[in-house]
């Protein structure tokens, strides 16, 4: 083993050891690393600590090297990321035309962009390619993807409605679910509510942001918004950052409106359907009156619902 390998090594655990007097991120690191020579790896754990290594023997021991070092520092679930340079996938160590997520960096056609982890949102399929969401939620964002099934899908802005807080993106994949909006025109105050939106959770998954649904129950408190603005209404739901871009829900299971805030405002179906009609998205309704159960509600919105991935270039 050569005397840059083990430099390399030394460095690397001392900075994220917490010895050093000066901390170094995981941004640091990566920096670091690719200024390095050949037969080098940076591998990086769900919680953000890094390991890398340069000028090693062979790929292989640079890999061994980096992983080592990203465990014995605290990294959790740690993988390589990256080998002399380019994205490293298990088995499969060339880029190619589609987005790869590796903890840390995310891979699409040749650009490198950083998952932003503190973003939570939620959007939904109204058919089975286009979802819709707030947009607010897509401004802030180089790109927009959603997780479904352990795999990172990107998604394309159609539109966007900055008045009423309404955007459309479209997938890259067929979903076999999409949500009905209700085709009824009056809100009922005291009418009982569902919300499904989705939390970053604690991100044992090793490949790709872990998230997590949850349903929340409530009523409609005030039929209009501020100012008696029609288009929105409000609700008592428990709401946090997760829920923004999701559905609001009816007993019948239809979409009755889509959270605009975390201030528990929601954006009425009738409002979306103006929307969608306005662009030729085609979506689809339902008047049925007929109650279905809570845990058929969630299933239902589980799978026509998608946790976003704000993407930003690294």
């Amino acid at each position: 083993m050569s005397n840059n390998y083990l430099k390399a090594a030394l460095i690397t655990t001392i900075c994220f050891s917490g010895f050093a007097q000066a901390a170094v991120t995981a941004n640091d690191l990566y920096n670091q690393y690719k200024n390095k020579p050949d037969n080098k790896a940076y591998a990086i754990g769900t919680n953000g600590v890094a390991g890398s290594s340069w000028g090693a023997s062979t790929k292989e021991e640079a890999m061994t090297l980096a992983l080592d070092t990203c465990k014995k520092t605290g990294g959790k679930n740690c993988n390589v990321t990256e080998v002399n340079g380019l994205s490293f996938i298990k088995n499969e160590p060339q880029v190619k035309n589609y987005s790869t997520v590796n903890n840390y960096n995310i891979v699409s056609n040749g650009v490198t962009y950083i998952p932003d982890l503190d973003f939570s949102a939620t959007a939904f399929f109204v058919n089975n390619r286009h979802l819709i969401t707030t947009s607010d939620v897509v401004e802030n964002c180089t790109k927009i993807s959603f997780e479904r099934d352990g795999k990172i899908h990107e998604t394309t802005v159609i539109r966007a409605d900055k008045m009423n807080n309404i955007s459309i993106i479209k997938s890259s994949i067929k979903n076999d679910s999409y949500a009905t909006l209700s085709s009824k025109m009056r809100t009922l105050q005291g009418e009982r509510t569902y919300t499904y939106g989705y939390d970053l959770s604690d991100m044992v998954n090793s490949n790709i942001p872990s998230y997590q649904g949850k349903i929340t129950d409530g009523i409609i408190s005030r039929a209009s918004g501020r100012f008696n603005d029609v288009r929105f209404m409000y609700i008592t739901n428990e709401i946090n950052r997760g829920n923004v871009g999701g559905p609001v829900i009816s007993e019948s299971g239809d979409v009755i409106g889509l959270v605009s805030r975390t201030n528990q405002e929601s954006i009425k179906a009738s409002i979306l359907s103006i929307f969608l009609s306005e662009q030729k998205i085609p979506y689809h309704v339902n008047n049925s009156t007929k109650q279905v159960s809570i845990s058929s509600i969630a299933e239902k919105s589980r799978n026509f619902s998608v946790p976003l991935v704000c993407l930003n270039k690294a």
